[in-house]
């Protein structure tokens, strides 16, 4: 069995990179005309910095990294899709969220934090950049903070708790202290010029942050969840009030995702298809924001099911249908040494990439769609967790939970919310057995834990928040999800578990950052790996996969319409009978 261990080779390619710029290298000559820029007003300042967050966290490094971690993409190409990763990509990324992220939205900071006419402005910056570092801080761990913020070149690494400590106090700062009646934001890319929705956001906010750290900072969450816990009113309270970052129409504005994969032509081996396990417990509750999340295969496969016939409960009958609504599994159809399995007893093998689904081009392919950073659900479905946590709250954990479902269903216009909530499994107190993954690893089976169903629903609303997932499985480990059984051959690995962290750059920080980046590494307990946990991680308890028995399960193409042939001829699906 091979070594279970990430690995990378630096050796001597450090030569060949010298032209290379870290983190903070040159921040003082990019984006900015050098006439133009110490006139800029805020409004354009913030606006640069929110459009390379977008382009970044919400384009980029969601759809090339996220989305696989958080099991919302299955079956995607590329070495960051495969869990390793690309060395010159990270160089760039870790280079855009210093430049195109937090430069400009520190300029704001530092320029106008004396002027009281600029007080809401400089708190918006300052909610801003704590998005951005919680972003950077929960992928990396340590990151350079506040000396790179300020465009030092050589930098040392702020830890975790430091980084935690530090935005939840701007978070504070802000949500109490920006005034409704106060200065503006011209050409807000966010509320519009709304006060008091960034006061809101800046709550909301404080409490997201202080939930995904309270694994690794008991202490230091309890303190900022409970404040805001006290003051419900100042969170987000309708879907009018997401916060979604957005894109635009004319063609430098365009998403991520409709310039990669409709306006351009690529091959199918690279497209983004809805993962296996997240449509499975999907299509296991019967769960109608199917139909917005996804598209129908455009190849759909023919089944064989079971059903009651017609005006029976007793009597079943053989029928044979199309179903254009299956996902693809994270590693495909890779099979570990020692399960004993012929891959020619999977359905789904040998299929092409086309006949499996993809995200609904509408919401997630289109030139202007948006990405959400908060919604109306996501934090219900948080104050659920803090109220079981004790951090207060008028409401039950209960109730919390099944508005965070209701508001999934509004935000999506999906229609059965209350149907949706009376099942076994998804109603607060119940259990269900569910269906089997394709290996009968896991299952779409919700226990009556109430963090089981917490953590499950907010994962069914959040489609195309990677990154938020993935947080939310690294401090839960509660998500149904399995290891990559193909991981890209860098890894040494016959599987791969989801990567506890983005490693640093380890060309360009090594090489011209070196003391801050040597010093960071060795506080990580593998060094600078995919498997290194950072603190805000729940350890995980790792799976002897070669050791489980498993086999091929076709339970995500029984009953997808429902259980009776009354089911099919309601959601008008041609069948024959056998």
């Amino acid at each position: 069995m091979k070594k279970h261990i990430y690995t990378y080779k630096i050796a001597c390619l450090l030569l060949a990179f010298t032209a290379i710029l870290s983190c903070t290298e040159g921040f003082e000559d990019l984006n900015k005309d050098p006439n133009a820029f110490n006139t800029a007003e805020p409004y354009t300042l913030f606006a640069g910095s929110v459009k390379g967050t977008l382009d970044l966290f919400g384009g980029t490094m969601n759809d090339q990294m996220y989305m696989m971690y958080a099991s919302y993409y299955g079956g995607k190409g590329g070495q960051f899709g495969n869990f390793f990763f690309n060395e010159n990509n990270l160089d760039d990324w870790w280079r855009r969220a210093y430049i195109d992220c937090v430069k400009n939205n520190q300029e704001i900071i530092d320029k106008f934090s004396d002027n009281p006419d600029y007080t809401n402005r400089v708190h918006i910056a300052k909610v801003w950049k704590s998005y951005i570092y919680s972003m950077l801080v929960s992928t990396y761990g340590g990151v350079p903070f506040e000396e790179a913020s300020k465009g030092i070149n050589a930098t040392s690494y702020s830890s975790e708790e430091e980084i935690y400590t530090e935005i939840l106090k701007l978070l504070k700062e802000a949500g109490e202290q920006m005034d409704p009646n106060g200065d503006k934001l011209l050409l807000d890319p966010i509320f519009d010029g709304n006060t008091d929705l960034w006061i809101k956001f800046a709550n909301s906010l404080r409490l997201k942050i202080a939930l995904r750290i309270s694994e690794g900072f008991p202490d230091l969450a309890q303190q900022h969840g409970s404040e805001v816990m006290q003051n419900e009113d100042a969170l987000i309270s309708s879907n009018d009030e997401n916060v979604v970052m957005r894109w635009g129409l004319d063609q430098q504005n365009w998403s991520f995702n409709y310039d990669r994969y409709i306006f351009q032509t690529v091959s199918l081996d690279i497209l983004p298809l809805v993962n296996f396990h997240f449509m499975l417990n999907l299509k296991t509750y019967h769960d109608p924001r199917i139909f917005a999340i996804v598209e129908p295969s455009t190849g759909p496969i023919t089944i064989d099911d079971e059903v009651f016939e017609s005006g029976s409960t007793t009597v079943k009958i053989r029928v044979q249908y199309q179903l254009p609504y299956f996902g693809r599994a994270l590693g495909g159809n890779g099979l570990v040494d020692g399960w004993g399995l012929n891959a020619n007893d999977n359905l789904l093998n040998g299929l092409r990439n086309d006949r499996f689904c993809r995200p609904n081009e509408e919401l997630f392919m289109a030139q202007d769609m948006g990405f959400n950073v908060i919604t109306y659900s996501e934090i219900n479905f948080i104050k659920a967790e803090a109220q079981l946590k004790g951090w207060g709250g008028s409401q039950t954990a209960e109730d919390y939970y099944n508005a965070g479902i209701n508001a999934s269903f509004q935000q999506y216009g999906a229609p059965g919310a209350r149907t949706y909530r009376e099942q076994d499994g998804i109603k607060w107190g119940t259990s269900s057995v569910g269906d089997n993954g394709l290996y009968s690893i896991v299952t779409s089976g919700i226990s009556a834990d109430p963090i089981d169903k917490i953590v499950r629903q907010r994962w069914l609303a959040s489609f195309n928040q990677g990154h938020d997932i993935w947080c939310l499985q690294k401090r839960t480990r509660k998500l149904p999800i399995i290891a990559h059984f193909s991981p890209d051959g860098a890894t040494g690995l016959d599987w791969a578990e989801i990567p506890e962290r983005m490693v640093y750059p380890p060309l360009s920080e090594s090489g011209f950052n070196n003391a801050g980046y040597t010093a960071a590494v060795a506080l990580l307990a593998n060094g600078n790996s995919l498997t290194s946990p950072i603190k805000m991680n729940k350890p995980m308890t790792p799976i002897d996969y070669p050791s489980l028995d498993v086999e091929f399960s076709r339970d995500f193409a029984r009953n997808f319409y429902g259980p009776s042939e009354d089911d099919l001829i309601a959601a008008g699906i041609p069948y024959t009978k056998l």
